[in-house]
């Protein structure tokens, strides 16, 4: 709270952990409301707001009484970069969301379930720009992570609570490759090898999708729906190449040409 604030900054002044940790409280407040709100409403927008006010804060404080690369720091920056993509400012977010990963793989390392989760977000970004082969750059990171990450938890045989998170996340991720080569479809056309990276991808979401959440889930039901739509463009692509196939050559009339007379 903003008094829990006010004492700690008293207490002990401006850098200090608990500012940062006041500050990112303060934040998480605020997002938790807006998220809870009706989109796009004048409420949700203020309380937005207010939470992008307060994790740039706790960044700082992070940065200047932890170090420029301390895991809180980045745990703050995803949070803004999160805000940023509910707010549709989809390039300042992927900006926040790449200097996170770059403290995370710092500190965890390159292979950590926290590092493909903004492989994930940096896909999604890039997509919604229309940057489609960053956001096909970034997703197959995320999935050669996450990949590892559940079959080592089946190798090790952990709680199953434990690997079905896991195995959600790589769901996700499934999910947003999917939908990058949809979205690539829509805006340049009908594309075959991406048609069927697509029907890949939704066919393995909802594999686990339904393993873990059951057939009926709201999930299950968006991932089948998407796959619906790639086995479409699928047919179209074909009632396309079979037009083609039909259609005769057309003739080609000599050109008449003028002997070149030699001096």
């Amino acid at each position: 709270s903003r008094d829990v604030l006010d004492r700690n900054q008293s207490r002990f002044g401006p850098n200090h952990p608990s500012i940062a940790s006041a500050y990112h409280n303060i934040g998480t407040v605020y997002a938790k409301q807006a998220a809870e709100m009706t989109e796009d409403s004048m409420p949700q927008r203020k309380c937005r707001s207010e939470a992008l006010a307060a994790f740039p804060s706790a960044a700082r404080s992070a940065r200047d009484s932890l170090g420029s690369n301390h895991p809180n720091v980045a745990v703050s920056l995803v949070r803004i970069g999160f805000l940023l993509l509910q707010s549709r400012q989809y390039r300042n977010a992927a900006v926040t969301f790449q200097e996170a990963l770059r403290i995370r793989i710092a500190h965890f390392g390159p292979t950590h379930g926290l590092v493909a989760y903004l492989y994930n977000n940096l896909g999604v970004c890039f997509m919604h720009v229309q940057d489609f082969a960053k956001g096909q750059a970034q997703l197959p990171q995320a999935l050669q992570i996450q990949r590892a990450l559940v079959d080592r938890d089946e190798a090790r045989r952990v709680d199953r609570d434990e690997l079905w998170v896991h195995k959600l996340e790589l769901a996700d991720t499934l999910f947003n490759v999917g939908g990058l080569r949809l979205e690539w479809i829509r805006k340049q056309g009908p594309d075959a090898r991406r048609t069927r990276e697509a029907q890949r991808a939704f066919t393995e979401c909802v594999q686990i999708r339904t393993e873990v959440l059951g057939s009926r889930d709201p999930a299950v039901v968006q991932a089948h729906s998407l796959l619906g739509m790639a086995d479409n463009f699928e047919k179209q692509s074909r009632a396309m190449a079979a037009q083609k196939s039909q259609i005769p050559p057309r003739p080609t009339t000599p050109r008449a040409t003028t002997p070149r007379r030699r001096p």
